[in-house]
């Protein structure tokens, strides 16, 4: 993946972009995607993902706890899988979102990024206060000689798919119902570090695992999970919580390998972590040997939902 930024600017080549945040890179997103690599081939034009860092809502709410679907290495990788080997960053700053939506198409779409042709979702707003939106960009295009195709809304069920809906799905651990609507499971990718070892007291050793702050966890709970590490599928059971039965007062998120040989040394490893069906809520027990028994019987049922 090559991916440019404004000191690259104006672009050596002309240009068919789509352009927006795209968190979660869902299929609402995948939808803009192929819209745009279709439209590259028929005009001869290069393809190009166009896309913001830091996340806009980042910039313009900072009060808010805003968590992300994917990483900025997560997207630039899910991109890439969608078929682009270019991209370009731009810097979302407050001056930029200060732009009129005319200096913001004249400067970056036509100047900088030599568009000939541009493909947005349904929903995309650009410039000061947000006032431009699909049909004020095809006028624009009419006045700076570029086409724009404008995507309609992608629905599952009824629902329009949305990057605010599924972290919603997943805040509340329905992440069977995400991944219908990011057309994959969700995921996160966590460095192993040291923990304190309760799990292999137990029987069943955990790797604890140390997530991006921006990421977004899912809902406390157990869940059934596949975990990669080294490019080797394991089946997983994977808690995350406060540990109640110990009254620890630390998020932590734990996996536990059901068919892995636990003599080779996760430390400082990174696993990714997908998930497949939430099992049950964190709970509270009365001893230890109630605690392994419900594991025991949680590992039971994740093997059968995995099988």
């Amino acid at each position: 993946m090559k991916i440019f930024s404004i000191k690259d600017f104006p672009l050596p080549f002309e240009t068919a972009i789509t352009i927006g945040a795209f968190d979660g890179i869902h299929i609402g997103h995948q939808a803009l995607f192929r819209e745009t690599l279709e439209a590259s081939h028929e005009f001869n034009l290069t393809p190009l993902v166009v896309t913001f860092d830091p996340h806009p809502r980042k910039v313009l709410q900072p009060q808010l706890s805003f968590k992300l679907l994917t990483t900025f290495e997560e997207k630039i990788s899910l991109i890439e899988k969608e078929g682009f080997d270019k991209m370009v960053i731009l810097p979302f700053t407050h001056s930029l979102s200060e732009l009129s939506p005319d200096l913001f198409v004249e400067k970056y779409l036509v100047d900088s990024l030599k568009a000939r042709l541009v493909v947005v979702g349904f929903n995309f707003r650009f410039g000061k206060n947000r006032m431009g939106d699909g049909e004020l960009l095809k006028k624009l295009g009419e006045k700076y000689h570029f086409q724009v195709k404008v995507v309609p809304p992608v629905e599952i069920n009824g629902k329009r798919v949305s990057s605010s809906y599924i972290r919603d799905l997943i805040s509340t651990g329905d992440v069977e119902k995400a991944a219908l609507f990011l057309g994959r499971p969700y995921f996160l990718i966590g460095k192993v570090i040291k923990g304190k070892g309760r799990g292999r007291a137990l029987g069943y050793p955990t790797a604890n695992l140390l997530v991006p702050q921006e990421k977004l966890i899912p809902a406390r709970g157990v869940y059934a999970v596949w975990a990669y590490l080294s490019n080797q599928r394991y089946k997983g059971a994977l808690n995350i919580g406060f540990n109640p039965t110990f009254e620890e007062k630390e998020l932590s998120i734990e996996a536990h390998l059901l068919n892995f040989n636990s003599s080779e040394d996760l430390y400082e490893k990174y696993l990714r972590i997908e998930f497949i069906k939430y099992i049950r809520p964190e709970k509270k027990f009365s001893s230890i040997d109630e605690l392994r028994k419900q594991i025991k019987e949680d590992c039971q049922l994740i093997e059968e939902i995995l099988a």
